[in-house]
């Protein structure tokens, strides 16, 4: 499929997620994101039997891939085994298990765009409690393949993106393409991981001014979705990048 299509085919489906979402804000009442029933939810949208099976990361995290640090050292064992990450800052919400786990797969394969809501928002509050007082001047989602995204409806990182960005008073940018099509990585080892991603991102010409970008996936695994999509905003021209994910596995 040529890009030209691919990007008109995508343009298509955005406009009509766009109206449907409109139509579901105004019609249905909010709804705990796990047990979907709605009422007596919490200021973070989650109901009392569904508070205590969602839990976030312990503090203190680690910088260099948003998980948990648990030791005294300045990052985690796998951090410190890993040549040096492409980005300045890391930062995730939940570990990559049972609800959490759970709720990432209804988002992403079974046609749950409405999450983007619920995670996106706890994304933020992750983000300003553990980045610090650093703020992006740029959201960048990671993109999906645009036949993919089609299939879907959605790039589920895109709507993190946007939430995300609207909570940081800060844009999204479109920009980074995928080059062509790639396995899905959950499938895959560390090693073929890194070998499917290998310039699949193309990234436009970046301003001038050098912005610092904030790079926004859904799971943090291995890390090298992400790497090959920092290293290339990098090489464009960004002046440094940070990543937020809602899990890290």
């Amino acid at each position: 499929m040529s890009r030209r299509l691919g990007d008109l085919l995508n343009r298509l489906a955005h406009n009509v997620r766009g109206t449907l979402g409109t139509v579901d804000a105004l019609v249905l009442p909010p709804l705990c994101p796990l047990c979907q029933r709605a009422g007596g939810l919490d200021g973070e949208g989650l109901c009392a039997d569904c508070r205590p099976r969602l839990p976030d990361l312990p503090a203190p995290r680690c910088p260099r891939c948003g998980g948990a640090l648990g030791g005294v050292l300045g990052a985690c064992g796998e951090c410190l085994a890993t040549a040096d990450r492409p980005w300045t800052l890391a930062v995730s919400v939940f570990p990559f298990q049972d609800a959490a786990r759970e709720l990432v797969h209804r988002f992403k394969y079974q046609d749950q765009p409405w999450l983007a809501r619920f995670l996106g928002g706890r994304l933020a509050a992750n983000w300003l409690r553990h980045g610090g007082v650093v703020l992006p001047d740029v959201v960048v989602p990671v993109p999906l393949h645009p036949w993919r995204e089609f299939r879907r409806g959605y790039n589920q990182a895109e709507l993190l993106a946007r939430e995300l960005a609207r909570a940081l008073d800060r844009p999204v940018r479109p920009w980074l393409r995928r080059r062509r099509w790639t396995r899905q990585q959950a499938r895959l080892d560390t090693a073929a991981r890194q070998r499917n991603v290998r310039g699949v991102f193309r990234a436009v010409p970046l301003p001038e001014t050098r912005p610092t970008l904030l790079l926004v996936d859904d799971v943090f695994t291995t890390g090298a979705t992400l790497e090959a999509a920092a290293r290339e905003l990098l090489t464009a021209g960004a002046g440094s990048v940070m990543v937020a994910t809602i899990a890290r596995d």
